[in-house]
């Protein structure tokens, strides 16, 4: 019973408590402690104290609030750098120039005569007995003076006339080919004549055109007028078209030339005081010596028409050719009478003698048979200082050793062993034109060289230094040779061999 009692009295007591605890809160209901809060349905609901009684009010409105986030902070703005500019990049480095080695300077030697006086110059005037002289040819190799059909002393006129063609005309500006060759070609011969030859030029103002096409005058090799079937016509045309407008007054040598770019006449085409045709032609105020005409040859690279009017005048006036004109000769690089071409454009001391052109005071004369041991200073072959040029020593009546001082000259083609030294040779009275009558005499260990006006297309064979230098020394037809000296003037010895 009391068991039964005491339930009914917890079961009312649980009833009786206030049912906040679970319930949600309303507005006025009853609340457990005041001051307490509860949010239902986006209210805030406060107990409050009201009439003696603790009861909910009537709740405000809760804001919802933002999620919280965490800011993300600005990124700071990476600084722009200041650029460092970039280095710049290391020069290419210009490669140390390659010294320019600093000449040998030249040796001051003083000029000295002859340590034994020399013979009488007569006696080194070797005379001819080639075939050619003997037949009656028209240049020589050696003495006595050949008695030229024109003048090889003094002044004389040449002219230069320009020719073109119906088919070919010519160029506007031609004198931009021709005023330096002309000059070159009147400096030339003052030098090696010593000023006992000079040169003026008379030129044509206005190309003279030929009657045929160029076909008609088409002329591969060189050869003499009368050996060319084409070069007689070749030369009177062309006359016959100057002589109404061109002067030919006290003229000596009529050099021609050709369109720029022509190929009609393949080497040269030339004629001589002796060629019937020239001999024959009389123009309107007299007759001519010789004339010339250079070819497409001469418009390679490295050709020049001033060496070829140089050469072919040397025939002119009696000079004969040294060697073969088809074949290569040892001399031919060292006499503008053997080559045009050079390198060495000289004309040697033999032929200079011969040609009448070198007083006596220049010519150092002693037989083998006489000679003693002798220094000899040398004055270059193209020297215009006083003293010896040339030392011939007679070996017998035909034979003779020739010795010269060579330089290289405006003229000159340019060799990587400058020709510069003592050229030695041997004069054959046997021999004449067309033949070899002057050999050098090779020093030993010498290499082929190739010249500046040399090229593929030119037809420059490369050539070997022949020159003694200083401390060489050669023997040669029983005499000897020996350099002593180089610089300004070369000293040598000349000897007998023992």
């Amino acid at each position: 019973m009391k068991k039964w009692v005491m339930g009914i009295l917890l079961l009312f007591t649980l009833s009786s408590l206030p049912a906040f605890s679970a319930a949600p809160p309303k507005p006025g209901s009853v609340c457990s402690k005041q001051g307490i809060t509860k949010t239902y349905k986006g209210k805030k609901y406060t107990c409050i104290k009201s009439g003696g009684k603790l009861v909910w009010n009537k709740g405000v409105t809760v804001k919802k609030a933002a999620p919280k986030i965490s800011p993300t902070p600005s990124p700071s703005p990476t600084p722009t750098p200041t650029p460092t500019p970039a280095p710049a990049p290391a020069p290419t480095p210009t490669p140390a120039p390659t010294p320019t080695p600093t000449p040998t300077p030249m040796k001051n030697i003083s000029y000295a005569p002859p340590s034994v006086p020399g013979d009488n110059i007569e006696i080194c005037k070797i005379k001819e007995v080639s075939n050619s002289r003997r037949g009656g040819g028209f240049t020589g190799s050696g003495f006595p003076e050949w008695i030229t059909l024109t003048p090889s002393k003094g002044t004389v006129k040449w002219a230069l006339i320009p020719i073109d063609f119906p088919d070919l005309p010519g160029e506007i500006n031609f004198r931009l080919r021709i005023d330096n060759q002309m000059k070159l070609l009147s400096e030339w011969y003052s030098t090696v004549s010593e000023g006992k030859f000079n040169v003026e030029w008379v030129v044509a103002d206005k190309w003279m055109t030929l009657p045929g096409k160029t076909s008609e005058y088409a002329i591969s090799q060189s050869v003499n007028l009368k050996d060319a079937a084409n070069g007689p016509k070749l030369f009177k045309d062309a006359m016959n078209a100057a002589d109404p407008f061109f002067n030919f007054t006290n003229i000596q040598v009529v050099n021609f030339i050709l369109p720029s770019g022509q190929s009609f006449i393949g080497e040269t085409s030339q004629g001589f005081p002796w060629d019937q045709t020239v001999k024959e032609y009389v123009s309107n105020e007299g007759p001519i010596s010789a004339y010339s005409i250079p070819g497409q040859f001469f418009d390679l690279p490295g050709k020049e028409y001033w060496s070829y009017w140089a050469h072919e005048f040397l025939h002119t006036i009696g000079i004969a050719h040294v060697g073969s004109s088809r074949e290569s000769s040892p001399f031919h690089a060292y006499d503008m009478s053997g080559s045009q071409d050079g390198p060495n454009r000289e004309l040697s001391g033999w032929l200079r003698f011969f040609a009448g052109w070198l007083n006596e005071e220049r010519i150092y004369c002693q037989t083998l048979t006489k000679l003693q041991k002798t220094e000899i200073t040398l004055v270059p072959l193209s020297g215009s200082d006083s003293g010896v040029k040339v030392a011939i020593v007679p070996i017998n009546e035909s034979k003779a050793v020739v010795i010269e001082s060579r330089r290289v000259t405006k003229f000159d083609c340019t060799t990587p062993t400058p020709r510069n030294g003592v050229l030695v040779y041997v004069y054959d009275a046997k021999l004449g034109h067309g033949e070899p009558f002057l050999i050098p005499v090779a020093p030993t260990g010498r290499t082929l060289e190739k010249d500046s006006c040399g090229s593929q297309n030119s037809r420059s064979e490369p050539t070997r230094d022949l020159l003694l230098h200083e401390g060489d020394k050669i023997s040669v037809e029983g005499v000897t040779v020996e350099v002593l000296l180089h610089g300004n003037y070369d000293k040598i010895l000349v000897s007998k061999n023992s």
